[in-house]
């Protein structure tokens, strides 16, 4: 091999060699937006309080459950400008759930609406529980949401548990909003 191709064929080595995808930023970490064991409900509409119970929970005394006569939890809502400083690109909603079994498939829901007409989210994404198994016992679940992009720091986000085609009652504590930072 010539010495013209062994150089030509080392040359990408050698330009990536000195390339580092984060150039002396520190490690990309989760930065904590938002976590409700549900112990204080300051952050909880008033018209749907009466879906805490102390009957199940995760940490604490209280969780949140809907049933056939509770089908909407209380709601989490709140401006993103009130939980980050910048415009967030991508969230993680995690929550602890119990499920009594494979019928009861309630769904966590993330919507992000405009002040001005909050009763129609201009995104909304799920999170439905019974494909994620244990059935039964508490379990975490876990999804991250990429955001639209004309969002701003008036965009409500908007969190609740909905009864959907459960059968019977579920419940839910300790929700955690992450971002990457």
């Amino acid at each position: 091999m010539t010495l013209f191709l062994r150089i030509l064929y080392c040359l990408p080595v050698l330009l990536f060699a000195g390339c580092s995808p984060r150039g002396g930023r520190s490690d990309v970490q989760e930065r904590l937006l938002m976590h409700s064991s549900f112990e204080d409900l300051e952050a909880c509409s008033k018209t749907h309080q009466d879906n805490l119970t102390t009957e199940k929970a995760h940490t604490g005394s209280v969780s949140m459950f809907v049933d056939a006569q509770h089908p909407f939890s209380a709601t989490y809502r709140k401006e993103l400008g009130a939980l980050c400083d910048h415009r967030p690109r991508r969230l993680t909603l995690s929550a602890w759930v119990w499920v009594p079994t494979p019928d009861d498939d309630a769904v966590i829901v993330m919507a992000l609406a405009n002040p001005s007409d909050p009763d129609h989210p201009i995104f909304s994404k799920h999170i439905f529980m019974t494909p994620l198994g244990s059935f039964g016992k508490w379990k975490r679940i876990r999804q991250s949401f990429e955001l639209p992009a004309d969002i701003h720091a008036n965009t409500q986000l908007i969190l609740y548990l909905w009864h959907s085609n459960a059968q019977s009652t579920v419940y839910s504590d300790d929700w955690e909003l992450t971002e990457l930072w």
